[in-house]
């Protein structure tokens, strides 16, 4: 729909405060007082393509029409990521949980992964390098990773596992030669994750902040990595999420968060933690 006439950029206090809200409501993430350039920026060539020619206007378009609150989330949300990212928390799974991991767990049970907030996919997949490299001294042990986003477009990027050379260059070079295709002509400079290890990650959408009852699975995990998602929550929906997870992990199974976030593990509310280096922790019972 094209738009006409005079547009009005103001994003007034009230439309401001009413996108909060729904942001909150929805998706748990709570938007600060100083976040209103940003969202203004972000949203002003929005409105434009959906013809709305206030941010009032935006504001009633986004209340009836669920497809075009869906695309409000994915362009406020905030996704940084990169391969590798956190490099500490993979040597500890090498090095400490899987050799614990593999002489407890019975012959065949594959591990099972959850990375919670995935981005574009390059957390589930260095997860994914690592484990494979891993696996491959034991024949017939395998994993499985979950990998789960609120934003759809960055879950399509994803799934497609397609990069720029930017996006790769902190792969090992023998691992990118192993895991990657390299692409040609119009393709030269993108590398897309070769089908062996895309199909070890299964892509969905998940929503985080909706209530545990309305729509948790039953799968139980050995690993979640749910890394820089807590900075944008309050403490009651950061506490609601932890205990979710407490839930969703087998006895002693570990949660990675980021590298400024932590547990209270004397909050009785999130269930029993304990703290086996900065930001990794074991669920307790």
């Amino acid at each position: 729909m094209a738009l006409t006439g005079i547009m009005d950029s103001h994003l007034s206090e009230s439309a401001f405060d009413t996108i909060r809200r729904m942001v909150y409501e929805e998706t748990g993430i709570k938007l600060s007082e100083q976040k209103k350039a940003m969202i203004q920026s972000r949203l002003m060539k929005r409105l434009k393509q959906a013809g709305c020619p206030s941010f009032e206007q935006y504001v009633k378009t986004v209340k009836l029409n669920p497809h075009e609150r869906a695309i409000m989330f994915n362009l406020l949300t905030t996704n940084v990521t990169k391969f590798f990212r956190e490099s500490h928390h993979f040597d500890f799974l090498r090095e400490g949980f899987l050799p614990v991991f593999l002489k407890h767990s019975g012959q065949t049970r594959p591990l099972k992964v959850w990375s919670a907030g995935c981005s574009t996919g390059q957390e589930p997949y260095t997860l994914a390098l690592v484990l494979n490299e891993f696996f491959a001294s034991y024949p017939g042990r395998d994993f499985q990773i979950t990998a789960s986003d609120i934003n759809t477009d960055v879950l399509q990027k994803a799934a497609g596992g397609i990069y720029q050379w930017e996006e790769v260059s902190d792969i090992p070079y023998e691992w990118l030669k192993k895991y990657f295709k390299l692409g040609t002509g119009p393709n030269s400079g993108l590398f897309k994750v070769k089908d062996t290890l895309r199909k070890k990650v299964n892509f969905k959408y998940f929503n985080l902040a909706v209530p545990v009852g309305n729509k948790r699975d039953e799968t139980i995990y050995d690993i979640i990595f749910c890394r820089n998602v807590f900075i944008y929550f309050d403490q009651d929906t950061k506490a609601n999420v932890i205990r979710m997870f407490y839930n969703s992990l087998t006895p002693g199974g570990y949660l990675f968060l980021g590298h400024s976030e932590s547990l209270n593990i004397n909050d009785t509310r999130i269930g029993k933690w304990s703290i086996q280096q900065h930001t990794v922790y074991r669920k307790e019972v």
